[in-house]
């Protein structure tokens, strides 16, 4: 979760790393962090991150942890400048500087490590609100799904989201998920959730730990 060149590219976006000692990456997680659908999106409960400091001990504990663990996690979202900058270094990997590039939200791999957590990671995506409605979150997925199945071996992925939450359902409907029903997820604490596979996963999700 180090490597500043790191990244994976769509058609208008780059998927890359939060650097812990950027405080442009940190300011910006406090801002999508605060966002009212960002808050909306964890259950009503304001979160924590309200600082740069915050934000940062975040990105250097549970975010790069689960880089380490997994080999994958939650990513930024920055969306591609209409053209190139003459201001981006000739031995770049990106078409401009990552520093000229607008962040417009996160994308995530999670997979916990407690007994209750299950054996594939879920889906998850987080947009600031005025970059909404664009098919970004899809984009993003998308794309860390393909990078995810490519080079990191992995072959199943969930998408866990509250009942009746028609963005979240929009977005894994045209990634193609199936729809396997409203469950209690004891991962979430009984919570109900609609899940939502990739398709060719096992038809019993006990294999994976869903009950």
């Amino acid at each position: 979760m180090t490597d500043p060149n790191f990244h994976i590219e769509t058609p208008h976006l780059y998927i890359s790393y939060f650097i812990p000692s950027n405080d442009a990456h940190c300011n910006f997680l406090v801002y999508l962090y605060n966002t009212p659908e960002f808050i909306a999106s964890i259950g009503g409960k304001p979160t924590s991150i309200t600082t740069t400091a915050a934000a940062r001990q975040r990105l250097e504990g549970r975010f790069r942890a689960e880089h380490a663990r997994n080999g994958y996690g939650t990513y930024l979202v920055s969306l591609k400048p209409a053209s190139p900058s003459p201001s981006a270094p000739a031995n770049s990997p990106f078409a401009t500087t990552l520093a000229d590039c607008k962040p417009i939200g996160s994308v995530s791999l999670m997979r916990g490590d407690s007994a209750d957590s299950y054996t594939a990671p879920d889906i998850g995506f987080a947009i600031v609100p005025e970059e909404t409605g664009k098919g970004y979150a899809t984009e993003a997925a998308r794309g860390l799904i393909d990078y995810a199945q490519r080079n990191l071996g992995v072959d199943a992925v969930f998408g866990f989201f509250e009942k009746g939450n028609a963005r979240s359902r929009r977005v894994v409907q045209k990634l193609g998920f199936e729809d396997r029903g409203v469950r209690a997820l004891k991962a979430f604490g009984g919570a109900e959730s609609e899940v939502w596979t990739l398709p060719g996963m096992d038809a019993d999700l006990a294999v994976y730990g869903v009950e």
